[in-house]
């Protein structure tokens, strides 16, 4: 299975196309999906570099999201079958050509979504929503303060509580990603490096 490998250099890091053992489905609850997309986070950047080590027994592949077609379910899935469209949040993995998933890690990919927009989900849109309002309990009319609002989970919260309609304020380190946040719908952008 070819896969994104990550290449120890004695000036650094470098990401490379190589072989990998192929993943097997070795859980009734997991599912084999071909990965069509993957998303690029601060995460699996770090995780490259050496700055963030995976979770115990994660695939040594960085790749935290991403959206594929299920090729096969193990014996105990009955919400999904070969065929379907997906997304995932994952320890690793992602980089792969397929990789194995817990099924209850898995959503369904809207069938009007590509798989680049369905890969990009997962990590930046389920965090923002998770400390928004299942952590957060934002509502209708309250102030979020949102920091790196111009990153992809603060882009993602922005407009998350603008669609819930509370207000967001944001801070950011230069003008152009405080605009970015404002175009996205935040109310006050704050310069952190000069304010």
């Amino acid at each position: 299975m070819r896969a994104v490998l990550v290449e120890q250099q004695s000036e650094g890091t470098r990401l490379v196309w190589g072989e990998t053992e192929p993943v097997q489905i070795s859980a009734a609850d997991e599912v084999l999906v071909d990965v069509k997309a993957s998303a690029v986070n601060r995460a699996d950047l770090l995780q490259a570099a050496g700055g963030y080590a995976p979770p115990a027994g994660a695939s040594p592949i960085i790749g935290l999201e991403m959206a594929g077609v299920i090729r096969a379910v193990g014996e105990g899935v009955r919400e999904w079958q070969p065929g379907d469209r997906v997304c995932a949040l994952l320890p690793g993995g992602g980089y792969a050509e397929q990789v194995v998933v817990p099924q209850g890690m898995l959503l369904k990919l809207p069938d009007d979504w590509s798989f680049a927009q369905g890969a990009a989900v997962p990590e930046v849109w389920l965090t923002a929503f998770l400390n928004l309002f299942l952590e957060g309990g934002l509502s209708d009319g309250e102030t979020v303060l949102i920091h790196a609002g111009a990153s992809g989970v603060g882009t993602a919260a922005i407009q998350l509580a603008r669609a819930a309609r509370a207000r967001a304020f944001v801070t950011a380190g230069s003008a152009a990603k405080l605009a970015s946040c404002r175009e996205l719908g935040a109310e006050l952008a704050i310069n952190y490096k000069e304010e």
